[in-house]
């Protein structure tokens, strides 16, 4: 069967990009509407959904209190949960001097099983950057015991990270290529000013996720196109890497909900389509 958009193994959409804003952050998990937006992306031709992981009644999140239904859905929709955006871990980070985020680690490694996702969104940006010599030598620390807790499963981890392309390649080299690779978020990248051949040249191999975005310099998400993101190049890059994880569009959302990423949608078809035969 032909595939909609033909880029890396599966193209899907970023939990809540489904349903409108929520008054609890620019992206958290979507209680009311979260059964409905697997219908809603089979519809639209998406293959996956990258589940988000908030701190919020985080015991009562459905991929951890009720895999039975998320798996219900799944198979009920024929869109799959790929990857799970552990967004509880960039307020709580990794370290093996706090046992909290371990716990919440371990379930979610079990269910993730369950549901059979294989990508492990780990953001290291925020109260997880890496930035600090500090912070860098926390999660060091902690690579041992993840590897050890991931060894006998299929997942593997990407890195969401606000380094530098130099850095992060440098990083990357000291970790096992099995279990660790990048999310490389377009957007973010753009917003940092940090210059995408530059980034592809030092750890384009080691991309295992990519989060379709646009953002001004500086500045906050904006419609695909209208901001500094070079999505177009992006594109032409990870088709010439053959790339083969998964591609999340994380894009723009407003009280539209929906409508937003339609039109958003419509807009990197037609870039995808302008570089493939």
């Amino acid at each position: 069967m032909d595939r909609k958009f033909g880029l890396g193994s599966s193209f899907g959409v970023m939990q809540g990009r489904l349903s409108p804003q929520s008054d609890r952050g620019y992206q958290a998990f979507p209680w009311e509407t979260w059964q409905e937006e697997f219908d809603f992306a089979a519809d639209r031709g998406l293959e996956h959904i990258e589940w988000v992981l908030d701190s919020w009644r985080i015991n009562e999140n459905p991929i951890i209190g009720a895999t039975a239904t998320v798996r219900k859905r799944i198979e009920d929709s024929g869109v799959r949960v790929v990857s799970v955006c552990a967004d509880y871990l960039m307020d709580n980070p990794l370290d093996v001097d706090d046992n909290t985020p371990w716990v919440v680690l371990r379930s979610l490694v079990e269910s993730m099983q369950e549901v059979g996702a294989e990508w492990l969104v780990l953001p290291c940006v925020d109260h997880a950057s890496l930035r600090k010599s500090s912070s860098l030598d926390r999660f060091k620390r902690a690579i041992e015991p993840l590897t050890e807790m991931l060894a006998s499963t299929s997942i593997q981890v990407s890195l969401e990270s606000d380094l530098g392309p130099v850095q992060l390649g440098e990083l990357l080299d000291g970790l096992d290529s099995k279990i660790f690779g990048v999310n490389y978020d377009i957007g973010n990248s753009a917003s940092l000013g940090y210059v995408l051949d530059e980034e592809f040249d030092s750890y384009g191999r080691r991309i295992s996720v990519v989060h379709i975005k646009d953002r001004y310099l500086h500045g906050g998400s904006v419609p695909l196109g209208q901001g500094d993101a070079d999505i177009h190049r992006a594109i032409e890059r990870l088709l010439n890497l053959e790339f083969t994880g998964p591609v999340t569009m994380q894009a723009f959302r407003d009280s539209d909900g929906i409508t937003a990423l339609d039109r958003q949608l419509s807009w990197f078809q037609d870039q995808l389509e302008s570089l493939t035969p």
